[in-house]
């Protein structure tokens, strides 16, 4: 029966690195996109040319702004499953030490 409400330790802390590669490679990707970009010129002479250059370039950064979220989400689950595996052995080592009073007490009896 107490198999039914345990939690795997080694589980969570392996989803939390995962989460934690997750937000790095998030980054080396934006760092990536950041690192090129497309010159004015590249969108022709046409008098459209302009407006698609500069929504263009609002994309991009659009694009770069929505990429460092996605990394800090992905950092912030990191923490959250960390912090929840933590709970779920603090509160293990607490019943743990209670028993243990429990059984200590009521042997010296």
């Amino acid at each position: 029966m107490p198999e039914q409400f345990s939690a795997a330790q080694e589980a969570l802390h392996k989803f939390a690195r995962s989460a934690d590669q997750r937000a790095e490679k998030v980054r080396s990707i934006r760092s990536g996109l950041a690192s090129h970009s497309v010159h004015r010129e590249a969108f022709g002479k046409l008098p459209e040319s302009e407006e698609i250059s500069k929504d263009y370039e609002e994309r991009q950064e659009d694009t770069l702004e929505t990429l460092e979220d996605i990394a800090t989400l992905q950092e912030k689950i990191s923490e959250g499953v960390t912090t929840t595996a933590q709970s779920y052995q603090d509160s293990d080592d607490e019943t743990v030490q209670a028993l243990n009073s429990v059984h200590h007490e009521g042997g010296s009896r």
